[in-house]
């Protein structure tokens, strides 16, 4: 006789299956309500217990894991580019976990945050695309995207949080600035040069920097957030308007909100798609509103309106 599957299905990192916290976590929910756990040992897998918990009829998927695992079970569950019946939880399980952080889920709490994943009220929120590839949180982009994907481990684990920061990053590297070009949804063109670029779905990357200080889950807008290339004369003029970003009058730090945009580099640029590397010359980023149902908590600091 085959087993009926729970409603609800948490697909677990496995680094994290065998923490105990998360062990009680999922015994505590299991006792108002039925859970399903897959523990996915590759991609290939996470892939087809997603597919297969879909196509089965489970109304709720949790992910698991940090931020990777968020984006590699949203583009799973959005394979068809069309908003699944299925609605999506979050366990931060991760490192940074910055989209829970901006979605005001705790992740100190991980028997309260399963518990709010499982049982809480949906919310349609957009998604980020690039190049065909949906991101929930932040795609970053430039020399901080370069050194995250380029450095050894345990270089970073020297440098410590320093190599992570705006100012870290001027003081400890000579940086060379991106040259390159903005093509609006219009055709309009502007010609430029970058040394950093978040383009924020959400709020928060790196391990909590705001760098979409204006980003809203629900407004059908990216927004666009670009360190220019041309070297401020003085460091704390960089560090002034990193404070205040959306400043018209800011002449190195840029701020826009666009639905859809296209970037080309003239050298291959490295991008961080919500924790994911990837390299090329040509990135086209398109919002795609209210594209999943998702659990935020009661205190998201994404600037959400409930439905």
């Amino acid at each position: 006789m085959t087993k009926k599957r729970a409603a609800t299905c948490l697909i677990l990192h496995k680094k994290s299956c065998m923490r105990p916290e998360v062990k009680a976590a999922v015994q505590h929910v299991r006792q108002s309500m039925p859970l399903d756990v897959c523990i996915p040992w590759r991609g290939k897998d996470l892939r087809k217990f997603v597919r297969q918990a879909i196509e089965s009829g489970v109304r709720r998927i949790v992910a698991g894991g940090g931020d990777g695992t968020l984006n590699a079970v949203v583009n799973a569950m959005m394979r068809k580019r069309k908003a699944p019946k299925t609605s999506l939880g979050i366990l931060p399980l991760g490192t940074a976990n910055d989209f829970a952080r901006g979605a005001g889920i705790d992740g100190g709490n991980l028997t309260a945050a399963l518990e709010l994943a499982c049982t809480g009220k949906p919310t349609k929120i957009d998604l980020g695309r690039m190049n065909g590839r949906y991101f929930i949180n932040v795609a970053s982009a430039g020399f901080g995207a370069e050194i995250t994907a380029t450095t050894p481990q345990d270089v970073k684990k020297a440098l410590g949080g320093v190599a992570y920061t705006l100012t870290g990053l001027v003081k400890a590297f000579q940086l060379q600035p991106y040259q390159g070009r903005l093509i609006f949804a219009d055709g309009t063109v502007e010609e430029g040069s970058m040394l950093i670029m978040a383009v924020g779905n959400s709020r928060f990357a790196g391990g909590g920097y705001d760098v979409a200080p204006k980003a809203s889950l629900t407004d059908g807008m990216l927004d666009v957030a670009v360190v220019s290339g041309q070297k401020p004369e003085r460091l704390g003029d960089l560090v002034a308007e990193s404070k205040d970003p959306t400043n018209l009058e800011n002449k190195h730090l840029l701020y826009r909100q666009l639905a859809a945009f296209t970037i080309e580099s003239e050298k291959p640029l490295h991008v961080n798609l919500d924790g994911e590397p990837y390299v090329g010359d040509r990135f086209e980023f398109r919002c795609c509103p209210k594209a999943l149902s998702v659990i935020l908590g009661n205190n998201t600091e994404a600037g959400v309106a409930r439905l």
